[in-house]
């Protein structure tokens, strides 16, 4: 994790599936620099958590419940969510493109 200072913030990350399995925690606080992306977070969490899926394209991210891109910026206090294809589908969600954020 990124140490403590003045320009760090607090995100809340969850995990599902078989992310939260590899890791052994469904949900854990991550601190990062401030402006950092989704995929800073997640870069955080396969630190604390080495056994993570390392394969970007096999998770999908969401920020407060929106999926949302890797290069998505996050703020304090946002939920950022990583979902792995279900199923063993692709990395998609029926209905919807893969680009959009919609309401998980």
């Amino acid at each position: 994790m990124v140490s403590m200072t003045a320009a760090t913030m607090a995100i809340q990350a969850r995990l599902f599936a078989r992310l939260r399995e590899q890791a052994g925690v469904d949900s854990e606080t991550v601190h990062v620099p401030e402006r950092s992306t989704v995929e800073a977070v997640y870069a955080a969490l396969r630190r604390a958590h080495p056994a993570l899926e390392s394969n970007l394209d096999a998770v999908r991210p969401a920020i407060n419940q929106e999926f949302s891109d890797w290069d998505a910026v996050v703020g304090e206090g946002d939920e950022v969510a990583f979902i792995p294809p279900v199923s063993g589908g692709a990395n998609t969600v029926p209905g919807v493109p893969a680009n959009s954020r919609r309401r998980l």
